[in-house]
């Protein structure tokens, strides 16, 4: 029997653009231009603003109940197919969102968003990469979310042009086709399930394999679900990725501090586009950072930045530039929730029941989701200041920066040593 081997594989990257397709476009052109098309609907049928977007609060709460059944079927069964249909489920209810009429057709469709982010939104995406890249997944992570981010800032103002020119249902109707057809075509195109199944090596891998060895072992290395289940490291990684969320929605908060205070709503509409930039950066750096410095100072670079940055904003002042600066650096953290959590995933317990234990980290996600605009809010409401939302932010990051190193060392205790 000759020896063979198998170099990574250029299917990776074909992968990796197939995540592109079921993640970041959908995500990137309908879920994050979702405020863009409030107002127009708000205007035609004379609803308030929580009956409007009452949608979004039931999505993250059906997604957060979808995530752990979604990742076990992910794992069981071809990821190709049931992507492919799940996009096609989420651009089509899209599309027909385009002509609802009543409220109870927006919060159905708040149903069926919420049971396909379930699969698509957190969870798809870095299972598919974890199993595929054995080097790089950190970059191939910010890639990912980088041009989801990129997509976001594109498909606001085109979306906002259709609307003034042709109302909000063309313009809704038109981007809903559009991704429908490309997130389909891409993940039927180019969406596998293993390199096992391809009979090739993950991205990255060196190992020589005899003919006829199995290939799919190197995937089974790591911690059982019901390891996991047992480890405290599985809540912290779950509490680090919420605190990651929490964090980053902290971000549409700046807008209203900036009007309330010396800045000026000016200054606030244009620090978002700052942290968007920022956050675009900083995933493509966090995710080259973790693949040559690790997970754990990769994520206390973010978890700091993402601190120092609001302390700078907070203490600015009328400070214009050191406000900016905070946005920036801020942008790191907020870059945090789609590089970080998955690769502290993987770096913890290993890519062997990846998707099961990921799926209860994306439920944490989307619960954090469905609270953190209230918490926020709450504290608002009841103090007249937004200077308790800042402190609570920046000891989270803190608190993250705690527990990524906790996480990492007591989830690699249940694996690791039994595997040398």
């Amino acid at each position: 029997m000759t020896a063979n081997k198998l170099s990574g594989s250029a299917w990776a990257w074909l992968v990796l653009i197939g995540c592109i397709g079921f993640y970041s476009i959908p995500t990137g052109i309908i879920a994050n231009t979702s405020g863009i098309f409030v107002a127009p609907v708000m205007d035609q049928f004379g609803w308030s603003q929580t009956d409007t977007t009452m949608y979004r609060t039931i999505q993250p709460i059906v997604s957060a109940i979808t995530a752990p059944i979604a990742g076990k079927l992910l794992e069981k069964y071809n990821p190709r197919w049931i992507l492919a249909v799940v996009s096609a489920a989420f651009g089509l209810a899209s599309l027909a969102s385009a002509y609802a009429t009543e409220l109870w057709q927006w919060n159905l469709y708040g149903v069926v968003f919420g049971i396909t982010a379930g699969f698509f939104m957190y969870l798809a995406a870095p299972v598919l990469i974890n199993i595929w890249f054995k080097k790089g997944s950190g970059i191939a992570v910010s890639i990912a979310a980088a041009t989801l981010s990129l997509l976001a800032a594109v498909a606001s103002p085109v979306g906002q042009g259709l609307i003034d020119a042709y109302g909000w249902q063309t313009a809704r109707a038109a981007l809903s086709i559009f991704t429908t057809v490309l997130s389909v075509v891409l993940t039927v195109a180019f969406v596998r399930k293993s390199p096992s199944v391809m009979g090739v090596l993950p991205f990255g891998a060196d190992q020589v394999y005899e003919e006829g060895e199995d290939i799919s072992a190197m995937e089974q290395d790591g911690a059982t679900m019901e390891q996991a289940k047992k480890s405290p490291a599985l809540y912290t990684l779950i509490l680090v990725a919420g605190i990651f969320c929490m964090c980053a929605a902290f971000f549409q908060q700046i807008p209203a501090f900036c009007s309330h205070g010396a800045l000026g709503a000016g200054v606030g509409a244009t620090a978002v586009s700052i942290i968007m930039v920022g956050g675009i950066v900083g995933k493509l750096l966090l995710g080259a950072l973790n693949d040559k410095i690790g997970i754990t100072w990769t994520g206390l670079i973010a978890t700091l930045g993402g601190a120092i940055g609001l302390v700078l904003a907070w203490v600015a002042g009328s400070n214009v530039m050191v406000f900016y600066a905070g946005m920036v650096i801020f942008g790191f953290g907020y870059a945090g929730l789609t590089v970080i959590a998955p690769m502290l995933a993987r770096a913890s317990f290993g890519p062997r029941n990846y998707s099961q234990i990921y799926s209860w980290v994306s439920t944490g996600i989307f619960i954090s989701t469905a609270i953190s605009f209230t918490v926020y809010g709450l504290i608002y409401d009841n103090t007249g200041s937004y200077d308790l939302c800042f402190v609570v932010a920046i000891a989270l990051y803190v608190i993250a920066a705690i527990l990524i190193p906790f996480t990492i060392r007591r989830a690699n205790v249940l694996w690791k040593n039994k595997s040398k």
